[in-house]
């Protein structure tokens, strides 16, 4: 199925519906890179997008290059790892290089993030079924997380999926995943920084071996070692776009981007996982609209369709 980014109708289901998750190691097809930029290989965004059949043209010549196809559009900016899909904010592993004339994207960027998104035929491996979710609430007993002092609210108190609040040490929220046979993890936070006007949703996944962090300015030792959550990383892209555009649309959040990160509780799973922040305590506005049971069912519900469209995205690389 080619650029088949459309979102499946479905009514509401609850949060814990039955999911076909996949969960084996992922064989990465060699790409045949056209260039090589400090040690990373490049293919052109032209030859990337005629695979998946779709055009290409410079919205901005030079500048942002668009990959276009009936139901969808992909916008990327030269020497940048900003992208927009259907809207919706990407951060890619690799910037982006202008060469020959054409906007090249890095193989990894192609084979792991957005080529999965746009087309599972480009993932290897059987799609067995799933039904095991674990659902991470954020911190927990002594580790409150995000605090806003002004409003007496904090981040453990705030985060509707905890049946208690326990502490559970971040090395084990993994492990736990990995006792139970978990098909699928889902981390649920909100964020703090010191600008309070700062507001919006953020989702993570985890870093592709090789790549550097969305937070990180360069290379980092961390970047070669391998994870075992690195068997997933087409998959996690996958469900990371998914839930991360149900979260900017249905709750009109800010769009801070679908990015990357080698968080604990994304490194060591046994299965496809992403960890989402869901606004800022550190701005009163937002952390008050948190603090409404309310608004954290439309969350709720807005990570709950996100999944479901994964689930979907699943049964159509079955055949189904």
């Amino acid at each position: 199925m080619s650029a088949a980014v459309r979102s499946p109708k479905h009514p509401a289901r609850g949060f814990c519906a039955a999911l076909a998750v996949l969960a084996f190691s992922i064989s990465t097809p060699g790409a045949r890179a056209s260039i090589r930029v400090d040690g990373t290989d490049y293919d052109s965004a032209g030859s990337f997008a005629a695979s998946l059949g779709m055009k290409t043209f410079w919205s901005k010549p030079k500048e942002t290059l668009v990959l276009q196809s009936p139901w969808t559009r992909l916008e990327l900016d030269a020497d940048s790892r900003e992208a927009r899909l259907n809207g919706i904010r990407l951060l890619l592993g690799d910037a982006t290089v202008i060469s020959r004339g054409e906007l090249q994207i890095s193989d990894t960027d192609e084979e792991l993030f957005l080529g999965p998104i746009l087309s599972t035929r480009r993932i290897r491996g059987a799609v067995p079924g799933a039904r095991t979710i674990v659902v991470d609430a954020g911190h927990g007993g002594k580790d409150t997380g995000t605090l806003n002092k002004k409003l007496k609210y904090e981040e453990k108190n705030v985060v509707m999926t905890r049946d208690s609040d326990t502490f559970i040490p971040l090395e084990n929220r993994p492990a736990l995943a990995k006792r139970v046979h978990a098909d699928l993890f889902v981390s649920i936070h909100f964020n703090a920084i010191s600008n309070a006007s700062i507001t919006g949703a953020e989702t993570y996944v985890l870093t592709p071996r090789g790549q550097h962090s969305t937070g990180a300015d360069g290379r980092q030792p961390a970047d070669i070692q391998a994870n075992p959550g690195d068997a997933f990383d087409a998959w996690n892209s996958i469900l990371g776009y998914r839930v991360h555009k149900h979260v900017i649309t249905d709750l009109k959040s800010f769009d801070r981007g679908l990015k990357r990160a080698r968080f604990v509780v994304l490194r060591e799973l046994p299965c496809p996982g992403i960890l989402v922040e869901g606004g800022y305590l550190t701005n009163d506005a937002e952390a008050r609209r948190i603090a409404s049971p309310e608004w954290r069912a439309r969350l709720a519900r807005a990570i709950t369709d996100g999944i479901i469209e994964y689930r979907d995205v699943l049964d159509q690389a079955r055949g189904k």
